[in-house]
């Protein structure tokens, strides 16, 4: 009996951790504010928002950034309701620094790209970008394209 038990208990390890090795956890660059974030296409973004206060949407957090630098947000949306893109920029204390706003954007169900420019402060280390709704309103929209352009 133990001779086969050995074999056997090896096998099942073996099996156990090179499987673990091949699990990978996907982690999303974009969260929720006040709504749920969901990837449900290949780089296509569902956000449910809640409808309980001003604001709600995603914010997603550029790794690399440099201060006084013009950079622009792009991004590609679809959906109902109205969002606006705010660009926020803080200081490595992470205090406020500034921020840019584009005025209202009323979505619909074609797909049309949008874009914030922003000149950099020389104090700015991190730079948040925000699409969120303009008013305590349940909706739901799409992003993909997301593009940060130097």
């Amino acid at each position: 009996m133990r001779v086969w038990l050995v074999p056997i208990v090896s096998i099942i390890i073996v099996f156990i951790s090179s499987n673990s090795f091949a699990l990978e956890e996907t982690k999303t660059k974009y969260f929720g504010v006040g709504a749920t974030v969901e990837e449900v296409e290949q780089a296509t973004f569902t956000v449910k928002t809640k409808g309980e206060n001003v604001g709600e949407g995603f914010i997603f957090t550029p790794e690399e950034i440099t201060n006084g630098d013009r950079i622009t947000f792009q991004v590609s949306l679809e959906g109902k309701g109205t969002v606006y893109i705010k660009l926020v920029e803080t200081n490595p204390n992470g205090k406020y620094i500034k921020e840019h706003t584009t005025p209202m954007i009323l979505l619909t169900s074609d797909w049309k790209e949008y874009r914030i420019n922003a000149d950099l402060s020389k104090e700015t280390e991190q730079v948040d970008v925000l699409v969120i709704t303009d008013g305590t309103q349940q909706t739901e929209f799409k992003f993909r394209d997301v593009t940060i352009i130097r």
